[in-house]
């Protein structure tokens, strides 16, 4: 009985926690990462190299509420070279033709309440 008491403690503490402040529970790009009332930024950076090469991110996922929006661009610019949002069901492969150079991959999120899955990689077209 009083393990119980305190397992209704600890997900009464959970989910006071992720109404009032949000809360994101997973690790891209392995997993899909589940939001509940989550606002926040991810920033990763990638390399590309090569001769016509991009940077490919594929982003799929069910949010019941709020938004996600995902901004690529050059590392060390200011305005952004992509931007994309997204709310709902959703499953997109984004492909951003890139020079020889460092990329930011920017996701960010409001108040979202779902599950996202990202993955992001810079490749180069072989033909």
């Amino acid at each position: 009985m009083r393990t119980l008491l305190i397992l209704a403690l600890i997900v009464a503490g959970v989910y006071f926690y992720a109404e009032r402040f949000g809360l994101a529970v997973g690790y891209a790009p392995f997993t899909p990462v589940f939001y509940w009332n989550y606002t926040g930024e991810s920033f990763n950076q990638i390399r590309a190299t090569g001769i016509r090469a991009f940077v490919k991110v594929t982003v799929s996922g069910d949010l019941r509420q709020g938004g996600f929006e995902v901004e690529i661009r050059r590392t060390g610019q200011t305005s952004p070279g992509l931007v994309k949002r997204y709310q709902g069901r959703f499953a997109e492969e984004i492909r951003y033709p890139a020079d020889a150079s460092l990329y930011d991959v920017i996701f960010r999120f409001k108040d979202a309440q779902g599950q996202v899955r990202m993955d992001w990689v810079a490749a180069r077209n072989e033909f």
